[in-house]
């Protein structure tokens, strides 16, 4: 215990600063990113580092320690609040002590299950693992040097130096291993290779002159060769890590980790696997209580592998006799275990020689445990599904943690503005539905103002507009739509028939290009046979927009194409033929935006600027909020669910721009400050009644009833909001109006985006969002393990609520043992010598 008392605990910690977590709705981190993460999304497939790389097995875990136990830790998903990032480093690089080796799991908040010392009762001692495990997502947003430096780095070397000191000791030193997560990638894993790869120079050598600098941790040592890893643990375990973004692996590692098994190191076509082993993987087969698909990558890396895919629902967690397995991953930020056994768990999800683990805890926000598809139990949970509703819920219907959490604010702000701008000042989009009277505008009141200047620009010379434009606006919007489906299905469409016979490829060309010369055919007709007279010069302006975005989404549809042109080049001669749907869509690309520009574009460029823009974001609230709803809310949704979701994002559109528009457009100041506090007050209430400690009670915590309460409330408040904001009459257009949109769209976004994600999340949907709008450091974990000759033990050490010093009794936080599990080898188990390198 000595070399844990150093004089680190009796620093000042006066001039330590710790950074909150990163904003995720949006925030300017995610923000200066972007670029990154497009490049990733756009060019990843292109830009595989891995292929350069050349792993080793490490066999310096593979000898049995003194003591017959080999400890080492695992966490995943770290470097977001430095706050929780420090605590989860000080647990992992301390000895930590329990009451007994069989110690249940501590249900209860305020006892001290587990402790930094063995003089509080606990008797057995959980030491130091022998290495570090990371299992993907090191920073957000980006694990790049500055990111890993700032929010990964400082807060372990901070806990390293509360420990040991400020001396380096090299007694204090272990191995730390890690994969790379989504987060890592978008880095180009430049970041994972500082971080966790063997440095070209000694990790004690300060850096100098025009060296690059290194990523190194206090207490660590980096010796890993490749983003996967083969560790040889003790008693025959085996422990593989593998960069399985997606699902998939590469050719290479999958080369690596078929021939690890057969004594000359050569692949076979059934690959044997160790006996004992341990997954490590960035994403969960299992997650919120469903398992894998069976055509989900992942199983399919299992198979490649020669891994029983035991956690589909179809397999139910069962592994051959013969073999002892852990699936562990991170990805999702709480603690979730299906199957394996513990003393906290259900009978029928036992197994004695299988588990899958979720173990996002180290540090990143937190991910809401409470969404359950119910296709499997749970063995254990962490949170309880009863705290993650009261900590998420309630910090979602707090309209100021969603404003610091990124720029929706802004967001909504623009939107408000734009609409009352559109609807008030341009005679295209006013004249649509008049919603003020022309003797409110700004002609009206003073010809001379800067607004009145604004709106004669836009002003048109009226024509009687001819509503047979109508049929363009028709074929537009099927055009566009079929493009986005065309461009959405190239790819998959042409590798179907590059897998086929060779009269399917060309077949597949011919069929591409019938299909793309009769979408665009119709014209000719509208060139030669158009109808008499001018389009609603907004319908114009809308018509420009389309056949312009047609153009966009056809370039987009010749990408995907070329991406099919290069696969087919590494196993067949591409002919001047294959070339043909290229030069098809960049002709009608070319068409379609000077169709649009000629065709309809009669009107003013500022006219059709300011109409394109209005459009724009009419397209982007309605149409984007309930897209986004129904593809990313609704993806644990089955069919009836993802309608459900269309009909909230439709309800948070409609507030969204009507709520504050109804307010600048008809409402007094006076009715504006009420209807907003009394929204903002709601709101409020409804956090404290459905988050009541009541719920503590297990009989009162029902889901699927609090998430119909919560719809119900969100819609009383939504339609009285409504209801007081265009009770009043129409108000005069001023600068003063125009700045009251701006400011109440910023508000009220941040009101209705909270009520969208709270009732969402209710309903299992958005949980990805909701975390990120939460933005919580509560709940955090790290596992430790225990190896002996007889069984796996895994104690999984949580802590509520983090702490920014553990300097003191008083303010050092209460630890608890969150689960303790174990999976055991058969006992006929094989001799380990007999799988080896």
């Amino acid at each position: 215990m000595a070399m844990f008392q150093g004089q680190g605990l009796e620093r000042s910690r006066s001039g330590r600063s710790f950074k909150g977590p990163v904003a995720w709705l949006f925030g300017r981190q995610l923000i200066a990113g972007l670029k990154w993460i497009a490049i990733y999304a756009f060019f990843g497939d292109k830009l595989d580092s891995r292929d350069w790389m050349r792993a080793e097995v490490n066999e310096r875990h593979g000898e049995a320690p003194e003591g017959e136990a080999f400890w080492f830790d695992y966490l995943a998903d770290s470097g977001d609040g430095q706050c929780a990032t420090y605590n989860i480093a000080y647990l992992c690089m301390h000895d930590l002590w329990i009451p007994k080796e069989n110690s249940a799991p501590d249900l209860n908040k305020e006892t001290k299950t587990v402790s930094l010392a063995d003089d509080t009762g606990n008797a057995f001692k959980l030491p130091r693992g022998e290495f570090l495990f990371v299992g993907g997502d090191t920073a957000y947003h980006i694990a790049d040097y500055a990111t890993l430096a700032e929010r990964f780095q400082r807060p372990f070397d901070w806990a390293y130096e509360d420990i040991f000191g400020q001396e380096i000791r090299p007694d204090a030193r272990r191995p730390i291993y890690g994969i790379p997560g989504n987060h890592d990638y978008y880095d180009a894993l430049d970041g994972f290779n500082r971080q966790f790869c063997k440095p070209f120079n000694l990790e004690n050598i300060e850096e100098s002159g025009d060296a690059q600098p290194q990523l190194k941790l206090k207490g660590f040592e980096r010796v890993q060769e490749a983003t996967y890893v083969a560790l040889k643990l003790p008693y025959g375990w085996w422990f593989w890590g593998l960069d399985a973004q997606g699902g998939k692996i590469d050719r290479r590692q999958a080369a690596f980790f078929s021939s690890l098994g057969n004594p000359e190191g050569a692949v076979e076509s059934a690959p044997r696997v160790p006996d004992k082993l341990i997954v490590a993987t960035p994403e969960p087969a299992v997650k919120f209580g469903r398992c894998a698909k069976e055509d989900e990558e992942i199983v399919e890396t299992f198979e490649k592998l020669g891994l029983e895919p035991s956690f589909l629902q179809s397999k139910g967690g069962k592994l051959p006799s013969s073999q002892c397995r852990l699936d562990i991953s991170g990805d999702i930020h709480h603690y979730a275990r299906y199957w394996g056994q513990g003393l906290a768990e259900k009978a029928e999800n036992t197994r004695l020689n299988y588990a899958s683990v979720v173990a996002g805890g180290g540090g990143a926000f937190l991910h809401p445990s409470h969404t359950d598809v119910e296709e499997i139990a749970e063995s254990r949970l962490y949170p309880s599904r009863k705290d993650s509703h009261q900590l998420i819920t309630k910090r979602l219907l707090k309209p100021w943690n969603i404003f610091q959490g990124g720029y929706i604010w802004l967001a909504g702000a623009l939107i408000a503005l734009l609409t009352y701008f559109a609807a008030a000042i341009p005679e295209s989009s006013w004249s649509i539905f008049k919603l003020l009277p022309a003797e409110l505008r700004p002609l009206h009141q003073d010809g001379d103002s800067l607004l009145s200047r604004i709106q004669a620009a836009l002003a048109i010379e009226w024509v009687n507009p001819s509503n047979a434009y109508y049929w363009d606006l028709g074929y537009a919007v099927v055009l566009l739509a079929l493009l986005i489906v065309s461009a959405i299905r190239t790819k998959p469409f042409f590798e179907a028939a590059m897998e086929s016979d060779p009269g399917a490829w060309i077949r597949a060309h011919y069929q591409f290009i019938g299909f793309h010369l009769a979408l665009f055919a119709p014209i000719g007709f509208f060139i030669y046979w158009g109808p008499e007279g001018h389009p609603h010069p907004f319908l114009a302006s809308v018509l420009v927009f389309l056949f312009g975005m047609a153009s966009l989404v056809s370039i987009v549809a010749s990408r995907r194409y070329s991406d099919v042109l290069l696969e087919r080049a590494k196993a067949h001669r591409v002919v001047q033929w294959d070339y043909t749907p290229l030069w098809i869509l960049m002709l009608f690309a070319v068409v379609s935006i000077c169709y649009g520009l000629w065709h309809y574009g009669m009107y003013p460029v500022s006219v059709v600027f300011s109409d394109t823009l209005t459009a724009l974001i009419l397209l982007l609230t309605l149409g984007g909020l309930i897209l986004f709803a129904v593809v990313v809310g609704s993806n644990l949704q089955e069919k009836a669910g993802k309608w459900r979701f269309a009909a909230l994002g439709g309800w948070h559109a409609v507030l969204q721009i009507g709520v504050p528009f109804l307010l600048v457009a008809y409402s007094s100041w006076t009715m504006i400050l009420a209807v907003v506090g009394g929204t903002i007050l709601a709101t409020l209430l409804t956090a404290w009644i459905i988050t009541r400690d009541s719920l503590k009670n297990d009989t009162l915590f029902h889901q699927e009833k609090l998430g119909r309460q919560l719809l119900w409330l969100w819609g009383l408040v939504g339609i009285s909001a409504m209801v007081g904001a265009g009770w009043g009459s129409p108000v005069a257009v001023t600068w003063g109006r125009l700045a009251a949109a701006f400011l109440l769209g910023g508000v009220l976004s941040c009101v209705w985006f909270g009520w969208y994600l709270a009732v969402a999340l209710a309903f299992n949907g958005h949980n990805n969002e909701a975390g990120g709008g939460a933005r919580s450091e509560s709940y955090r974990h790290f596992i430790r393990f225990r190896l002996t000759p007889k069984k796996l033990t895994g104690y999984v050490i949580g802590i509520d609520r983090p702490v920014e010093s553990f300097q003191g009794e008083g303010d050092c936080p209460k630890f608890r043992l969150v689960d303790v599990f174990t999976i055991s080898p058969p006992t006929n188990e094989v001799d380990p010598v007999t799988w080896r390198v």
